[in-house]
Formats: C-alpha cells, structure tokens, sequence
C-alpha cells in the first residue's frame, strides 16, 4: 500500500470513534473524521489487513461537521479528551446507535435494541477530572501517550474546574513545588484533581504529590479556599509509586473535608474523594429509571461492586433487601452511611471483591435480582460462570465498555440458561465514542 491515499472515502464509524475507510481491500482508521468526509491521508501504521491514517487533507466534509472550537482537538499532538467534537451532537448519538446496533444485532429480533438516550448536557457535564501536570502546565494527556496537552479551557467539564486548577497550578508555582516528572520520577506535583456536586455548590481539590512535603501548603490553601468558597475540602493524596496510577494509599486533610455531598432519585450521598460516582448526573438518572422499571418490586437484590450504593440505593423503593458488595473500604464506609442518611434499613453492604465474595454471599442471600455494574475490564470470567450456576432469576449489567459487554454475554447466554431480553444504551459521555450499556436478562424456565 502507498505511504498516502488520496480521496479516501469513510463509510462507516468504529468501536473507538475512528472514521472507517477501505482502499485495496484493506480498512483504514482515521481518526477525526466523520461519516462521509472525503479526506487524503497518510498511513501511520500498516497490519496485515488494516492500517492506521491521519488525515492530511479533507476534501469534502460528511453531514454534520461543525467547527469543535477547540485548539487541541484534532491537532497533531491532541488532547485525548474528546473523540467527536467535530460533528454536532445529534450526529454524535446517531454514531453511537450505529455502533450498538451493529455489535449486538446478533442478538435481535428476540431482544429489544432501544435507541440510546441523550445525555441531558452535551458540554460540561463531567463532575470529576484529573490532569497532570509538567514541566510548565497542566492539561489533559495526549492521545496513546502521556505527553501532556497543554490546558486552558475543556468543553466536557464544569468551567470552575479550569479556574480554579490555573489558580491551584499559580499557587504552586509560586510556592516553588516542583512538578512531577515522570521519566525521572523526581519533582512533587503530580495531578490536579477536581471534583463537584449536581450545582456545584461544593467543589474538592485533590493535589497528588510524590511526597508527603508540600511547600507552603497553607498559603495554597488559604489562595484556594478564598478566591472560591465553593471549595469544601483540599485533601493531598501521596503517591510515591511509578506507573500510570494517579492515587497513592497516603492522604492529608488540609483543609474542610475529604467528601462532597450530591443527590440522585431524591436521595442524599457522601462521597469520599476515592470513591467511584458516575460522571454524569443526568444519564444516571435515566440510567435508574430504566433501571426501577425492569426490577420487580419487593425484590432480594445483589448489587455487585456498588461503590457507594448509589445504585442500590436510588432503587430502594423497589427493592425489599439489598446486600451490596464492595472492595474499596471507604466507599462502603459511605454506602453504610448514605443508606442510614436517607432511612434505609433494609440494605446491607459487606467489603471485598465481587469475585471472591459472590458464591458466599448466595448461599445465604436467594437472591431475585443480581445488578452489575463492573470496572471498564468487565466481569472476570469466574464470577460469570458462578452466577450462570446459582441461576438467579435476572440480572442488569450495566457496562462502560460495550466489548466487554460483548465478551461478557457469551458466556451469559450459553447453552440457553439465560435470555438476553433487552439492551439499552446512554450517553454517559458526550463528546466521545464511549456508551453506556444496560443489558437485561431473564432466567430461562
């Protein structure tokens, strides 16, 4: 094949978010490209029977290209943030219903593929980031890199967030705290990391350091909590650690509280600055209506890795008792705490692995109804073939990785023990090619 292709025509949108072309039979994914763009491109890795492109050139631009109104998007060195900021958002979820139709139309017409749901925003929904920092900025990490983008303003979260992490990156360049250098691993400030409620009436700042020392840490502070009272709480996390894991074990309080309260169905939630909460309010909440109206009422329900029980929670009008399974310690804490908070008393949560804890749990707990809503990774194989033999009567899996989904299923729906009833998607995060999946399964009589 040619080093560069000319006129290359995209057909169709990839798991990934890539534009699809093919030329001399072979498929070439092109990223920031959109449904029927025409674009002259170069190759910039060749396989056997695909290849990898940037575009050069676009020759003629498909239906609903806009301008994204962002510098590093679809530049050479790009901010891996965002797939889709160049089509508007109407064009974005059609893409993505073309993705789930195409990856579980096996499955129909027994089950029921449901249109994905919008997101309620499409711009500034994310409640939670985390940007690195280098040598002379922070921002948001490159595409398949750690190189970092430079960062002035995102269109996927809160415009507070900005404001306050030039302020917090201000302060700390005053206070001559070294940033982190991660080849070398030397230096202090790692990551900016930023958290909200639904109103964003309470923000928390999470500076993460390799060491315990942070100069001038109450003058941080002080510039911090004044400029925005919206700050409830500065915690320093400490993680000594390489690799690309951005927590460490160690924290500091250094100012206010380490959780933030939010809402969700009415119901009040503490959230520690560790714990998992879904990015998005709004799609969680349609997320949980789909969800309160396949459970039956009165249901023994299962919520595996149920952070801080937030799921099981949400539904507890429809559930009769609830044993939700947990392994970070601080979130059960909060779960513990969210379901005496809000009058819960027939909920019940234990700390562990999902994987480990499952069988022990189900022999004491008959359960109606299992809810999973596992890590990207998906569900370990073990545990699948575990719930295929306790044979509970329904299961929701709720998934931000429809592959794993996929792979996931397969084992499921073997040898008929389950029937895979429904698929329902949503759109957790605007402006990316990632879906959120709620699949739905019955016990076969």
């Amino acid at each position: 094949m040619m080093n560069q292709i000319q006129g290359l025509q995209i057909q169709k949108i990839a798991m990934g978010g890539m534009g699809l072309g093919f030329s001399e039979n072979k498929a070439i994914f092109v990223p920031f490209t959109a449904i029927g763009d025409t674009v002259d491109v170069e190759i910039t890795l060749e396989k056997k029977d695909h290849a990898f492109a940037k575009v050069l050139n676009y020759q003629e631009r498909g239906a609903g290209v806009q301008d994204p109104g962002c510098e590093a998007f679809g530049a050479d060195h790009a901010c891996g943030g965002c797939d889709w900021l160049m089509v508007d958002y109407p064009t974005q979820t059609a893409y993505k219903d073309l993705l789930v139709q195409d990856l579980f139309k096996q499955y129909q017409p027994e089950t029921e593929l449901y249109a994905i749901v919008p997101s309620d925003q499409s711009q500034h929904y994310r409640n939670k980031v985390f940007m690195p920092v280098g040598k002379d900025h922070y921002g948001i990490y490159a595409r398949y890199s750690h190189d970092i983008v430079l960062h002035t303003a995102c269109r996927n979260h809160p415009p507070i967030f900005d404001e306050i992490a030039r302020k917090a990156f201000e302060l700390c360049r005053l206070a001559k705290v070294e940033p982190y250098n991660e080849l070398e691993h030397s230096g202090t400030l790692r990551h900016i990391g930023l958290r909200c409620n639904r109103d964003q009436s309470q923000i928390l700042v999470i500076l993460v350091t390799r060491s315990a020392k942070l100069p001038f840490s109450n003058t941080i502070v002080r510039g911090l909590s004044t400029d925005f009272p919206q700050i409830v709480g500065i915690v320093q996390n400490i993680n000594r650690e390489k690799g690309n894991v951005i927590l460490g074990s160690e924290d500091k309080l250094l100012f206010g509280q380490n959780h933030l309260e939010d809402s969700l169905s009415d119901l009040k939630f503490r959230i520690h600055y560790r714990s998992f909460w879904q990015i998005n309010n709004g799609s969680m909440e349609n997320i949980l209506a789909a969800m309160r109206a396949k459970l039956k009422p009165h249901s023994k329900v299962i919520d595996a890795y149920c952070g801080i029980g937030a799921i099981g929670l949400a539904l507890s009008d429809r559930i009769g008792e609830l044993i939700g399974i947990e392994e970070v310690q601080e979130a059960v804490q909060d779960a513990r705490s969210n379901a005496e908070v809000n009058g819960i008393e027939h909920a019940k949560f234990v700390a562990g692995k999902a994987e480990q804890l499952l069988g022990e749990v189900l022999k004491e707990f008959p359960a109606d109804c299992i809810i999973l809503d596992p890590p990207r990774s998906g569900v370990p194989e073990s545990t699948l073939w575990a719930l295929r033999a306790a044979k509970i009567k329904e299961i929701l899996y709720l998934s931000c990785s429809p592959m794993s989904l996929a792979r996931d299923l397969k084992i499921l729906l073997t040898e008929g023990t389950y029937h895979l009833e429904s698929i329902s998607a949503f759109d957790m995060f605007p402006n990316t090619w990632h879906i959120e999946c709620l699949a739905h399964l019955k016990l076969e009589p």
